[in-house]
């Protein structure tokens, strides 16, 4: 998608993959009157928002969580994030008042990287594509990569720096607009609050955890495609999987690393989850020698930086 004039250009572009809503109708960019946007995640209470919009008489041409998303902008500018449940980077381009809109989601699950020069303001979901939109390969950051080396992922968001010297990323919970100038302002729309209910009891908290975990797995569980569960032999996969087949009656795949150094093996509390709940699992083993390093080198070239979770 592109906007032309004699002042600025605006290029948006986007590869799909297809969660909500299979249809070409539901594409991107996603235009809606003098809007249009590039959106990479999924609002996981986009059917709640819908029933919202239904109720005001909108029209709406798909079943999208994209449509919900631009609708919501419309309706509600910038403070449309404050009614998402989900995650994501969007970006949404206002032809009228000619400024691009951009948001992530409050964990930063998903990535939105940038780079500015005099040529122009670009932005991506990945390093490598943000490097072929602006023809530029971009200068290692050797502080930051010692940093990883010695101290491992727990180095990686004590900052703004990444691995690449001019490439910057969109802060987690944080909006912006950028002007036709290229001139970016950001903000913090949310920060994590800690407010405990006093004199509850052990049974409360039991209830609570399992009432809150119930109903983010259920709308999580809202797919077009069939659904995949990473399974380990932890308690917090265990218990998605556990609860997505018995009290959601899901078709549960289950995938599973098996280790065969016996420090690192879980086979049996994976298998003790797989055969209390009948799901199919799909068991990978793990074995040493050179060709995981061929792997590693093929996984680092994906994320454009070292592994974080090696």
């Amino acid at each position: 998608w592109k906007f032309e004039s004699d002042r600025y250009h605006v290029y948006l572009l986007h590869s799909r993959l297809s969660i909500i809503d299979l249809d070409p109708r539901s594409h991107q960019p996603f235009e809606l009157n003098d809007y249009v946007m590039v959106f990479n995640g999924e609002i996981y209470n986009y059917l709640e928002l819908r029933e919202e919009l239904v109720s005001r008489k909108i029209p709406l041409r798909t079943s999208s969580d994209t449509e919900v998303l631009l609708h919501y902008y419309l309706l509600h500018g910038e403070d449309c994030v404050k009614y998402f449940e989900g995650m994501w980077a969007f970006v949404i381009f206002n032809r009228k008042d000619e400024k691009v809109f951009l948001s992530r989601d409050r964990f930063g699950e998903k990535p939105l990287y940038y780079y500015q020069d005099a040529s122009g303001f670009y932005f991506a979901s990945e390093v490598k594509a943000l490097s072929a939109l602006a023809n530029k390969a971009f200068d290692i950051d050797e502080n930051h990569v010692i940093r990883y080396i010695i101290n491992g992922h727990k180095s990686l968001y004590k900052g703004n720096s990444g691995f690449y010297q001019e490439v910057k990323e969109v802060d987690v919970a944080a909006c912006g607009t950028v002007s036709i100038s290229g001139e970016l302002k950001t903000y913090k729309y949310w920060t994590p609050q800690y407010t405990p209910k006093e004199n509850m009891t052990f049974e409360e908290a039991v209830e609570g955890t399992h009432f809150h975990l119930r109903e983010s797995l259920k709308i999580r569980l809202r797919s077009d495609v069939p659904l995949a569960f990473c399974l380990s032999g932890g308690v917090d996969s265990a218990s998605l999987v556990s609860i997505a087949a018995k009290e959601f009656n899901a078709n549960v795949n289950t995938f599973s690393i098996i280790d065969s150094d016996q420090r690192y093996d879980e086979l049996d509390n994976i298998q003790a989850t797989v055969d209390d709940t009948g799901c199919k699992s799909t068991k990978i083993m793990l074995e040493p020698g050179d060709q995981n390093i061929e792997r590693l080198i093929s996984l680092v070239k994906y994320h454009d930086a070292p592994v974080a979770t090696i």
